[in-house]
């Protein structure tokens, strides 16, 4: 991560020309002063409770359904955000300008930041960034994984039963082509998700803690032999980093019992026609595996799990100006980490942990107001940002300071 401070928007602009020479493409958000958590989505800030957030987004709508069009009834979490209810979405934008107006905008006695944040949603990559337009999709993820979840733990780690979501279709397809390009490419397992999955794990695992992945005793005995070979594999390797130990693990972790005899439904290889093209190829039951477990292993950290970047059909004119989209932060409920001797006591305590959304570069604003009016000049103001009449009223009463 690289930082800058800034003090005129021409200085945004050198900055801006010089990261865009990567060639990559960015998300921008703005933040009104340095946050102790930043990136942090509205719903999370004061509510120690996620699960409240859906029962308000519930109410609001039993409040103003019945007035809505069919696109902010089908798109109703972008609609609760644009009218300041707290959600699990967090406002970002397209264009750096924006950004930078948001920046400015209020506690005009704080500096600033500007979050740049890689757009890798073209990567095809289990853990980068994934596009959607409809909210049951990025709706569905959480309840996807609560399943998944569940029966994976009630099963002992025997049996994971998902949804066949459009999240799920992706990201076996995206497991399918890191395998594809594994074999075309050595190199490329050096910097995908197969190697950073088996780091967290290996990282998160506690020597001699049974209960790592499956979380009650009466689970693990439902699979007790291919559990204790799991633990085993886990206790070898635990807290090895370097890439050759990465791949002997996953290398082993391959041929368990455990590994072999997981059942995954729906079965998509057995539907695949590319199944039987290459007999090392055809099965990514092993990577999805290793997703599940770390998504499931005890740990204070969210899991590796790409962005949930969230584009809705719904077009309001504060959208459009703003070239605004979303990023729909998870959360779930880790388990706490255990000490060997710790035995059975603390095995039900969890945490709601949230997904950190990582970014590129931070550009620290000094200067608002003079920025503010640079900004003006070229059109990115107040009556651009929000056009609707209080607003409008609001930047000529201010600019005519009457």
């Amino acid at each position: 991560m690289e930082k800058y401070e800034i003090s005129s928007l021409i200085d945004f602009m050198t900055i801006l020309k010089k990261i865009s020479s990567s060639s990559e493409s960015f998300f921008f958000r703005g933040e009104s002063e340095k946050y102790k958590t930043p990136l942090l989505a509205s719903g999370y800030r004061k509510n120690k409770f996620p699960e409240l957030l859906k029962e308000a987004k519930k109410e609001y709508f039993r409040e103003v359904g019945y007035s809505l069009d069919s696109d902010s009834r089908e798109n109703f979490i972008a609609y609760c955000q644009h009218h300041g209810l707290p959600t699990e979405l967090i406002d970002v934008t397209e264009n750096p300008l924006v950004a930078l107006y948001f920046a400015c905008e209020s506690n005009r006695d704080s500096d600033g930041i500007v979050y740049v944040i890689k757009n890798d949603t073209h990567i095809s990559d289990p853990l980068t960034s994934k596009l959607f337009d409809k909210e049951v999709d990025i709706i569905s993820i959480k309840e996807e994984f609560d399943i998944a979840s569940l029966s994976f733990q009630q099963s002992g780690g025997s049996y994971i039963k998902f949804q066949n979501t459009q999240f799920y279709n992706s990201m076996y397809e995206d497991f399918f082509s890191l395998l594809i390009l594994e074999d075309i490419n050595d190199n490329y397992s050096h910097l995908n998700s197969k190697l950073k999955l088996c780091k967290y794990i290996l990282k998160a695992h506690r020597k001699g803690v049974l209960e790592t992945i499956i979380h009650h005793r009466s689970n693990i005995l439902k699979n007790k032999d291919n559990i204790y070979e799991l633990m085993e594999l886990l206790d070898k390797y635990s807290e090895k980093t370097e890439i050759d130990e990465l791949e002997k693990f996953y290398s082993e972790f391959k041929s368990l019992k455990f590994t072999k005899e997981v059942k995954i439904y729906p079965d998509k290889n057995e539907k695949d026609p590319r199944y039987d093209l290459m007999s090392e190829l055809r099965d990514n039951t092993p990577l999805i595996l290793l997703f599940i477990m770390a998504y499931e292993i005890r740990d204070e950290k969210f899991p590796p799990f790409p962005k949930i970047i969230y584009k809705p059909s719904i077009t309001f004119d504060r959208l459009k100006n703003q070239q605004a989209l979303f990023i729909y932060q998870m959360s779930t409920d880790k388990y706490s980490i255990l000490n060997p001797s710790d035995g059975d006591s603390g095995l039900n305590v969890a945490k709601e942990v949230i997904q950190q959304i990582d970014f590129d570069y931070e550009i620290i604003i000094k200067s608002k107001n003079q920025i503010l009016n640079e900004l003006d000049s070229i059109g990115i103001n107040r009556k651009f940002i929000y056009p609707d009449s209080d607003n409008i009223a609001k930047y000529i009463k201010e600019k005519y300071r009457i």
